[in-house]
């Protein structure tokens, strides 16, 4: 081995050690509430109050009435983009950068610069260059990201927080490896089973995320709540219609209770979320696919009933206890046990200190320092690992 090679290695073995080294966290631009967004940007928060260089990198949406207009105005191809700006989350990251990239421009040049909707001015573009101390973090249904830095030199982890998007993103034959990488991170115990069963030499950490009780909190008064049923269908038109079926089914078997009142929880920051949902009494969960799925949980720190189907991601929090759990995707069956439920809640069955008990003790699993001791536990991991792998190549 050459003193060069050797030299270099030394040089990045040093930077990670003394912490000079950036984790990029590639993240969708999406500016509606996402309970996979809040998960990256509380990481991220954690990892940044630790002392670690953090930045965030996105691809910024096109608006595509706005580019059109523009275009149209000069009579050649303009991009105009919107602005991501996730506040919903109620997570601070304005000490965290936000880089935008967008491709090269028509001459095979880095883009420089950008233009938003409502600015009547471009705006600058950081080009970013990562390095091989520093630390990529891709979500597991970016693959595009994945194929971009096959060849870099960097520490590439994936970061799974959906098992539906794995094998959907990439090509037939395709797996993480094909791209090098060797590293994930889980959030839920069905991640982690099914990430074995398909890619079974990648190497897993997992982790729990927390329930903040500060913010989903069973209110003080009882009276706080009404006879309301919280929901929200956020997978599609499909999953919209499923959840009517299941309403209006109840509503046509129980015609007695067409008086509940069903409110759709959608469109509202972290905040508002938290206070509409200690105002309901049931919360009707009919997310299929969902990771991990932290609608129940929730809705349980708030001492809100849950009728819900037995998701896949959900198997390692649900029991007979905590909830009335449906066969996973059968609207009849969810319809008939939404009604049992209100039954139960109107007969004052569901007042129960017991039941308050189950749902704790759910909870006690996914707790905000329990989420930030193993965020850094395996970041510190990763951290090792990465400066034994530079040591031996």
């Amino acid at each position: 081995m050459s003193e060069e090679i050797v030299d270099i290695k030394k040089q990045i073995v040093n930077k990670i050690e003394n912490k000079d080294f950036v984790i990029y966290f590639y993240a969708p631009s999406i500016n509606s509430p996402s309970g996979g967004m809040s998960v990256l940007f509380k990481q991220a928060r954690i990892l940044k109050d630790s002392g670690l260089n953090v930045k965030i990198l996105f691809e910024p949406r096109v608006d595509n009435r706005a580019s059109q207009q523009a275009s149209m105005k000069v009579q050649k191809q303009v991009f105009i983009y919107e602005k991501f700006n996730p506040t919903w989350m109620g997570i601070d990251f304005s000490d965290i950068p936000l880089l935008p990239q967008i491709g090269p421009d028509e001459s095979g040049n880095p883009t420089t610069k950008i233009r938003y909707v409502d600015s009547k001015d471009d705006e600058s573009i950081s080009v970013v260059n990562i390095n091989p101390e520093d630390f990529v973090i891709i979500p597991e249904g970016c693959s595009n990201i994945m194929s971009q830095l096959a060849n870099s030199g960097c520490k590439k982890i994936v970061f799974a927080q959906s098992w539906i998007y794995i094998l959907n993103s990439l090509q037939s034959g395709q797996t993480w490896e094909s791209f090098g990488i060797k590293d994930c991170m889980s959030i839920s115990d069905t991640i982690t089973q099914y990430i074995k069963s398909i890619m079974p030499n990648v190497k897993i950490k997992q982790y729990s995320q927390s329930i903040d009780r500060e913010l989903f909190s069973v209110p003080e008064k009882i009276s706080k709540k009404y006879p309301m049923v919280g929901y929200h269908a956020s997978r599609g038109g499909e999953n919209k219609m499923q959840t009517i079926n299941v309403i209006k089914n109840f509503q046509s078997w129980y015609p007695h209770y067409k008086w509940v009142r069903f409110v759709e929880l959608s469109g509202l920051s972290k905040k508002e979320y938290a206070e509409r949902l200690q105002e309901c009494s049931i919360f009707l969960c009919t997310d299929q696919i969902a990771g991990w799925g932290s609608s129940a949980p929730e809705s349980m720190a708030t001492g809100t009933a849950v009728v819900g189907w037995s998701a896949p991601g959900s198997t390692e929090y649900i029991n007979a206890e905590n909830g009335f759990w449906a066969t996973n995707g059968d609207i009849f069956q969810l319809s008939e046990y939404l009604g049992i439920a209100i039954d139960k809640l109107l007969n004052g069955e569901l007042d129960n200190s017991d039941i308050q008990a189950s749902y704790e003790k759910t909870l006690s699993r996914y707790t905000v320092d329990g989420e930030k001791e193993s965020v850094l536990k395996i970041y510190e991991e990763y951290i090792n690992e990465r400066i034994h792998e530079i040591n031996t190549l």
